[in-house]
């Protein structure tokens, strides 16, 4: 990565290109619900990670797993940060916040 993004810009590009796992037509039927129901612009949720978790698991229950594991992953390239893997067996609410805080943390303490 040559140029250095905002950690919101590379959030905003992964969920939205986490979603598509779903495929074209769910994922956008997922993103308009998500709008329309909780008022949730999955792009811009970087700083409350929690409310996408929340919504995801109302709308799509067991495949907010799936979207939010492509999401961290895809963050994490997007800054150049390595993934611990360490609490991957618990993906609970509280894991999926903490690995976003984790990439912030990390993204903002490395030199410009």
């Amino acid at each position: 990565m040559s140029k250095k993004i905002s950690f919101e810009e590379a959030y905003a590009q992964a969920s939205s290109e986490a979603i598509r796992i779903l495929g074209t037509i769910v994922s956008k039927i997922v993103t308009d619900y998500l709008q329309s129901r909780y008022s949730i612009d999955m792009t811009k949720t970087a700083h409350n990670p929690t409310a996408l978790d929340e919504a995801l698991d109302h709308a799509i229950d067991g495949g907010r797993t799936i979207v939010e594991r492509r999401l961290i992953n895809l963050l994490y390239d997007k800054l150049g940060l390595e993934l611990s893997m360490v609490n991957e067996k618990n993906n609970n609410l509280s894991s999926f916040e903490q690995k976003v805080n984790e990439a912030r943390k990390k993204y903002s303490g490395q030199a410009i």
